[in-house]
């Protein structure tokens, strides 16, 4: 069964981010949790054949996850605060 699923894939999948992991996944390989969202959603979204696009489906769990999604939260980094910064310059001193 997983041979005619990999095969529609290969035929009529689009390159995009969750297509390796669902491979994987079909050849019974282990993902991380990661690779198991993209996995998924590349599954819910029949293989992007429509394109790389949000799914628009806010209500599901992975939604905030998605590789696509227009509303994904960027991860920006801090500045370390002042105190903290005195800390690791005098534990590199010892």
């Amino acid at each position: 069964m997983n041979e005619k699923i990999i095969s529609n894939i290969k035929r009529y999948g689009k390159t995009a981010q969750g297509k390796n992991e669902l491979l994987k996944h079909l050849k019974g390989e282990k993902l991380t949790l990661r690779q198991a969202t993209l996995a998924r959603c590349y599954d819910c979204m029949g293989f992007y054949s429509d394109g790389k696009q949000d799914c628009k489906m806010p209500k599901c769990p992975l939604h905030p996850f998605m590789a696509y999604n227009e509303n994904k939260l960027k991860r920006t980094s801090r500045p370390m605060e002042e105190d903290n910064k005195g800390k690791l310059q005098a534990a590199s001193v010892q």
